[in-house]
């Protein structure tokens, strides 16, 4: 009976032991994806991670995906494949992943309809080898969640202005790709600027600067007052950089918050913390431990750090420095400009391009 026991117990581990291993494994991140509400859609902003463990290079031929409401109902059925002259696979910039190797894929289907109850989303990968023989696929679930902005928020700057590049799916704060090499060695785990703005003034025309746009002073925004954008407390900020549009890259490793420049940190007190970017030197008003209210002059617009010309960077996160996950935001009581009119936004997230204009 024991040798009968331990043949079986032997067997039990012979089979555990021999389980094989998915050649890809599909997964997603930040582990909460947030549903962002925009007047004419709602945006996913998140990316898939594909880890290849065939032993061969592999392609991405095909992703699918299926959206579902509450009761597991079909909404609707998107892809990108390999069929047609053009076809729509090429549209994925990266597509190919190395044996061993990580590939960050942004989500392709990044915007729906506003009025669908979206509950479950569904993917599916399909590679395969670069002779056709080997197919794998892997499939993966994300469930979007509904987030409210805790902190009541104002724009930061009075007068129009034009958010000149934000985070939609083309803006380079939705692409930091924090598990490229390069930037995963200066120990980047998440994309802080996942919801950032680039909130620049702009004269009755739509136009940034007068001139080449070469010198500071040639930009309406120059020294403009930026305004506290919640009720909270200051807890970091640096303003001794000038604005000259550069920064030292060997500091990100130790110090990453060097890409700010000059900045401001709010503590809003309710897990949501505000970060201004790019101040200007010297120019920032309260000091650390400081509270300040909504509305409240707190520094300038500079170019430091950074910044290509002078601009300020906000961007609402869960933490005070970049190894915080971003937060979406909803500003209250501004107008978005169209032409020679305007629309009344009540609480909204400000798109890349659009210009708005504080009540």
């Amino acid at each position: 009976m024991r040798s009968a026991l331990l043949l079986l117990s032997l067997s039990a581990g012979l089979a555990q032991a021999t389980v094989p291993t998915p050649a890809v494994t599909l997964s997603s991140g930040p582990a909460k994806v947030w549903i962002e509400r925009l007047p004419d859609r709602q945006d996913l902003n998140f990316e898939f991670f594909i880890d290849n463990r065939s032993g061969q290079k592999l392609e991405i031929g095909r992703v699918e995906l299926s959206a579902y409401d509450e009761q597991d109902r079909l909404l609707l059925r998107r892809l990108v494949d390999g069929n047609g002259v053009r076809p729509s696979v090429l549209t994925l910039p990266a597509r190919e992943v190395d044996a061993g190797q990580r590939l960050t894929v942004f989500n392709p289907f990044p915007s729906f309809s506003p009025a669908l109850p979206l509950a479950r989303l569904h993917y599916q990968f399909e590679l395969e080898s670069a002779d056709g023989k080997q197919k794998f696929s892997s499939e993966i679930d994300v469930r979007p969640l509904r987030r409210e902005t805790r902190t009541t928020l104002q724009l930061p700057l009075r007068g129009r202005l034009i958010n000149y590049d934000g985070h939609d799916y083309l803006a380079h704060h939705r692409r930091f790709d924090y598990t490229f090499a390069p930037i995963a060695q200066m120990g980047f785990r998440s994309n802080f600027m996942r919801y950032s703005y680039d909130f620049v003034p702009v004269d009755a025309s739509g136009a940034m600067h007068r001139g080449s746009g070469k010198d500071n002073a040639d930009y309406f925004g120059f020294g403009a007052e930026l305004l506290a954008v919640g009720d909270g407390v200051v807890v970091a900020l640096v303003e001794e950089h000038a604005d000259n549009r550069q920064f030292d890259q060997s500091q990100l490793a130790s110090n990453p918050m060097v890409l700010f420049g000059n900045y401001l940190v709010l503590d809003h007190g309710n897990g949501e913390f505000s970060v201004y970017g790019h101040l200007k030197q010297d120019s920032v008003r309260p000091a650390v431990g400081q509270r300040v209210r909504r509305g409240e002059p707190v520094a300038q617009i500079g170019a430091s750090g950074s910044a290509m010309f002078p601009h300020l960077h906000y961007e609402l996160q869960d933490g005070p420095d970049t190894r915080a996950e971003a937060l979406p935001s909803y500003f209250g009581g501004f107008r978005a400009w169209v032409g020679a009119t305007s629309i009344k936004r009540k609480l909204a997230t400000v798109d890349t391009g659009e210009i708005v204009e504080a009540d």
